[in-house]
């Protein structure tokens, strides 16, 4: 009897839970079939600003060569001017970038010249020394296109490189550079990019000097103290090689006196090289 009545509430038991779980599966199967389907908003995005990235730094400033000697500007790398000898222009490149969350459509950004923030920065001596560059020396595009799904658009502030050679070394001209748009926002601090030029830079001046070497007379270390040169090449006068390193070190086959001739290649190539020779001894 005992058996019969344990057999029996273990069968009560089976139903009970599988009623329970027939139940919990006919909520969930009517819960899926009658709730409403409810549509996400789409997000909103901040606003598109555009602004120029060389106006991040306040003034950009071309009164060096490039850092690396031998790394001459070109297309594709980073550098703050081109030029341009074919068609007699140094070329600044700009740009104007888009900052959001996407890239979302294309608008046209206009560029006008701003000659008062120049004046107002050379009445202020915030740029000492400079002029502002002449309207009939420079060029450059009044509008540029911002492409749909493109950051980046760029232009290039074209300038007469004859004018600036003639003007070598002691000119230094200015020009503010701004953009707008009447379909995007322009971010108001970064929207006029001061540019300026300093002249001292169109030409090269080669300049070295030379030491024997602590425990070899005839090895001859060369320091290299040029201005504004992107390539050099050394005449060791001894009838060898020359070598294109910066600063060389050569060793001699005998002792005696040699003219040593170094020449530097500025950013307008062989037009404006500068050459110097110096005589050196060697000792035994």
């Amino acid at each position: 009897m005992i058996l019969k009545s344990l057999k029996k509430e273990n069968m009560k038991n089976i139903i009970r839970k599988n009623i329970k779980l027939l139940f919990v599966i006919l909520g969930v199967c009517i819960t899926l079939t009658s709730c409403d389907y409810v549509k996400v908003k789409d997000a909103v995005y901040p606003d598109q600003l555009i602004y120029m990235p060389a106006a991040v730094d306040g003034v950009f400033y071309i009164n060096d060569v490039p850092t690396r000697i031998g790394d001459v500007p070109t297309p594709g790398t980073p550098y703050k001017f081109l030029v341009d000898l074919p068609n007699g222009k140094f070329n600044v490149p700009l740009s104007v970038y888009r900052s959001g969350v996407n890239n979302d459509g294309g608008f046209t950004v206009d560029i006008a010249v701003n000659t008062d923030t120049i004046t107002s920065l050379i009445n202020s001596e915030s740029l000492t020394g400079a002029t502002i560059l002449p309207s009939d020396k420079y060029s450059i595009e009044p509008a540029v296109v911002m492409a749909d799904g493109k950051e980046i658009a760029s232009f290039n502030l074209k300038v007469d490189l004859a004018f600036l050679m003639a003007n070598y070394p002691d000119m230094i001209y200015a020009l503010g550079v701004g953009i707008s748009s009447t379909q995007r926002k322009t971010n108001p601090k970064f929207a006029t990019t001061i540019v300026v030029i300093d002249t001292k830079i169109m030409k090269p001046t080669a300049d070295f000097t030379s030491n024997a070497d602590d425990t070899n007379s005839k090895l001859i270390n060369f320091t290299n103290a040029s201005s504004y040169g992107i390539s050099f090449s050394w005449n060791f006068g001894d009838g060898s090689a020359v070598s294109g390193a910066t600063s060389p070190s050569h060793t001699y086959s005998t002792a005696g006196t040699y003219t040593v001739t170094l020449t530097a290649v500025g950013i307008t190539g062989d037009t404006d090289k500068s050459i110097l020779s110096s005589v050196i001894t060697v000792l035994e």
